[in-house]
């Protein structure tokens, strides 16, 4: 999964997966566009990589919720690297309080939608002149099981999101197909970073969690970064419009087991 001197910009560069992507992007000889919410952020970002790899990165600091943030952090990638080959749309947020249709305040909604997927839009409005410029791009987005099996804790808007950004990525892969422009998701399960340890961080937390996830473990960020960039390579050049789904067989699962160690019928 060769990336030598392909131009990748990540989103949400400094949470768990957003490092890994990134090492293992720069790795297989990617030069990084690392963004993150603020400078700082994006700068540790770029710090997080191996120190032999740091020349590889630059950090961009944009708010995905402020247009004209995004569209200059675009034009600084493109003046400073002269082109972009890869996007991978990481950056996310969950609220505290998303919950079930009654209980998440109109606020926590309208945050979530505006981050996950007005965000993820906005990056690729950007993204897209230049590699239709350039005649080539691959967009990788990051979606999530619940997008296919709704989550055991209700959080309704996080999960609506993720379930509109597959759409979207497939509306955006069918329009730039004959544009040698891919798009395609990724649907992770349960990762354990430093950002989810504290879903998992108590014996009860954990079995709530482990009983439904057939092979019994949490994904790795690893797993998922080499996903990403088999999809950002040119290996994956007949792969557009997909989703991939990462998830332990999360979503492909009927019988799991209950509170109780036994199996349901």
């Amino acid at each position: 999964m060769s990336l030598n001197d392909k131009i990748i910009l990540i989103t949400g560069a400094n949470g768990g997966l957003g490092r890994a992507i990134a090492k293992m992007a720069a790795d297989r000889g990617a030069r990084l566009a690392l963004a993150e919410l603020d400078s700082e952020k994006a700068a540790a970002a770029v710090a997080a990589l191996p120190p032999e790899r740091q020349a590889q990165a630059e950090a961009f600091a944009a708010d995905l919720r402020d247009e004209p943030a995004i569209e200059q952090m675009m034009q600084e990638i493109a003046a400073g690297f002269g082109r972009l080959d890869g996007v991978v749309n990481n950056a996310a947020m969950l609220a505290a309080d998303d919950s079930n249709a009654i209980d998440t305040p109109l606020a926590s909604w309208q945050a979530t939608l505006d981050v996950n997927l007005t965000g993820a839009f906005l990056v690729y409005k950007y993204a897209l002149p230049q590699m239709l410029a350039q005649g080539h791009g691959s967009l990788v987005t990051m979606s999530s099981v619940v997008a296919h099996s709704a989550s055991a804790v209700p959080q309704i808007a996080y999960t609506t999101s993720k379930g509109a950004l597959e759409a979207m990525t497939r509306e955006i892969a069918m329009t730039y197909a004959r544009d040698n422009i891919r798009a395609n998701c990724i649907a992770p399960g349960p990762i354990l970073t430093e950002r989810t340890a504290h879903y998992f961080d108590t014996p009860e937390k954990w079995q709530g969690r482990r009983q439904h996830i057939p092979m019994g473990r949490l994904g790795r960020p690893e797993e998922i970064a080499a996903l990403a960039c088999f999809l950002l390579s040119d290996e994956a050049g007949w792969q557009t419009g997909g989703v991939y789904r990462a998830d332990g067989g999360i979503a492909a699962s009927y019988v799991v087991d209950d509170r109780n160690g036994t199996k349901t019928p």
